[in-house]
């Protein structure tokens, strides 16, 4: 959506406050225009399924991301992201991910995943130092029968080798994470401080142990999950997500 953009410098010294539309957010003025692509926008999905190549990142040539991510198919079962329309918030595109999911209760944890890698595979990781939160639309059908579905940001610390370096297995995959509800076939806005975002409570720990510092300047992809829970079952998933961005 585009709208007229005003620009407030000389707040905090080192910040200012960008309106887009109705909406107000924060964010260092060095990579602020008054008009021109929203440096927070991960992904809007209005040109597929590339990362934006207008991401602001820190400690990057420019301060801008280098080598944007492309979303490809992922998950057991696999289940290729289409683009969809409508999106949210009045926009042309989604993503929509929908499929079933048998879990055979054998720990083998089976789930049907959106994971936005937010650099190129191999690049390294993204340095999100610059904002406080995430956010996003999030729209889960009426018909969605899946007993878990998280919202995850994984890291170094929480990844495997090659990209990451976690070494146990409760370590490992144990990400920050959100737990998000079925929304009745309805848009609905998630907006999500970093530090709000917890790990599960058994062991591998490490410092810092909230998504912060360090931490938020190794994030590797943003991954939605949806699953059974090692419950035997067969469950539906169907699931769209709209404006993924930073603040």
């Amino acid at each position: 959506m585009k709208s007229n953009s005003k620009l407030i410098l000389g707040v905090l010294g080192f910040s200012a406050l960008l309106w887009v539309g109705c909406e107000k957010t924060q964010y260092p003025s060095s990579y602020l225009t008054a008009t021109g692509p929203n440096p927070a926008m991960v992904i809007n999905f209005e040109s597929g399924l590339q990362v934006s190549s207008n991401l602001a990142e820190a400690n990057r040539p420019g301060n801008l991301i280098q080598t944007p991510g492309l979303i490809a198919a992922t998950g057991s079962p696999s289940v290729t992201p289409l683009i969809a329309s409508p999106g949210a918030n009045g926009t042309a595109d989604c993503v929509h991910m929908v499929g079933s999911v048998t879990d055979p209760g054998n720990a083998s944890y089976p789930a049907i995943l959106l994971l936005i890698p937010i650099e190129t595979a191999g690049s390294g990781h993204y340095d999100a130092s610059l904002f406080s939160g995430i956010k996003f639309y999030i729209k889960v059908a009426a018909s969605d029968t899946a007993s878990t579905r998280v919202f995850s940001i994984p890291i170094v610390k929480t990844s495997v080798a090659p990209a990451g370096t976690c070494a146990t297995y409760n370590t490992c995959y144990n990400n920050f994470a959100f737990t998000y509800p079925n929304t009745g076939g309805a848009w609905v806005l998630e907006t999500i401080p970093f530090t709000s975002m917890t790990r599960g409570n058994y062991g591998g720990s490490f410092t810092p142990s909230t998504l912060s510092g360090a931490n938020l300047q190794e994030i590797l992809s943003l991954q939605w999950s949806e699953g059974n829970q090692n419950v035997p079952a067969t469950v539906n998933v169907d699931f769209a997500v709209d404006e993924v961005q930073f603040f």
